[in-house]
């Protein structure tokens, strides 16, 4: 798989060379030549389209891998073809978040003048943060395998129609999953009451209230991991046996 992981990096670097750059000039720009709210504006839209990059950039490398005949040549396993896309998109989003952290220090210590004894975290754990970061991670994660699932059902086919059932079988895979999901599990968290952020005159201030996976949310989480698995093995099956490059 590292072989692939390598290929993927390789064929995509110049690409995420040039988004890095890109980010990195726009934030400059907009701290040094913009007001906050607008800079501020920007800056978060700037994140989003990198984000919004990375993920496209990992589709488009898993559409690639399946329908390429080269990899075919490569003696490796249907699950490394299904994992090596994931873990790029994964490296690419952990450095765009680190790149984020490092904004985020230099911001608040050197524009607003605050330092790390300013931010008042006693509302919020480590623990809560991790557990965000690791719900919200699990989220792109699961929708990522859905719409794997359902390009390599559309690559199945070989006429025109394949995109178009690829469509409806992801539109009918988030519907049937979420009907499931709220037939089997009561009450579903509500983003707006799990993170607050204020920044006022004395600093900045994060609140939470309550940790994502509490109250029964693992079940569900569960729940959806099983789902994975079998779409992961649905995808491995599809791609050895019905996609054609």
């Amino acid at each position: 798989m590292m072989t692939l992981l390598k290929y993927d990096f390789r064929r995509n670097w110049n690409t995420l060379l040039a988004g890095l750059v890109i980010l990195i000039l726009v934030q400059v720009a907009q701290t040094l030549f913009l007001s906050n709210v607008t800079g501020n504006v920007l800056g978060i839209m700037a994140y989003v389209g990198a984000g919004v990059g990375i993920f496209v950039k990992m589709i488009k490398t898993y559409t690639a891998n399946i329908r390429s005949y080269n990899r075919r040549l490569i003696p490796v396993t249907g699950l490394s073809q299904v994992l090596s896309p994931l873990i790029f998109g994964a490296l690419c989003s952990l450095g765009l978040l680190l790149i984020g952290f490092i904004h985020v220090y230099l911001y608040t210590t050197m524009k607003l003048g605050l330092g790390l004894a300013d931010i008042n975290m006693t509302n919020i754990s480590v623990g809560e943060i991790i557990s965000i970061l690791l719900f919200a991670g699990w989220v792109v994660l699961f929708m990522t395998i859905i719409i794997f699932f359902s390009i390599s059902v559309a690559g199945a086919f070989r006429w025109k129609t394949g995109p178009w059932i690829g469509i409806v079988t992801f539109l009918v895979l988030v519907n049937l999953l979420s009907w499931l999901e709220n037939v089997i599990f009561s009450g579903k968290f509500s983003p707006n009451d799990l993170f607050q952020f204020t920044e006022e005159s004395t600093g900045i201030s994060f609140t939470s209230n309550g940790v994502i996976w509490a109250d029964g949310h693992w079940g569900s989480t569960l729940f959806e991991i099983g789902l994975a698995a079998l779409l992961v093995w649905g995808m491995i099956y599809i791609n050895n046996k019905k996609v054609e490059v």
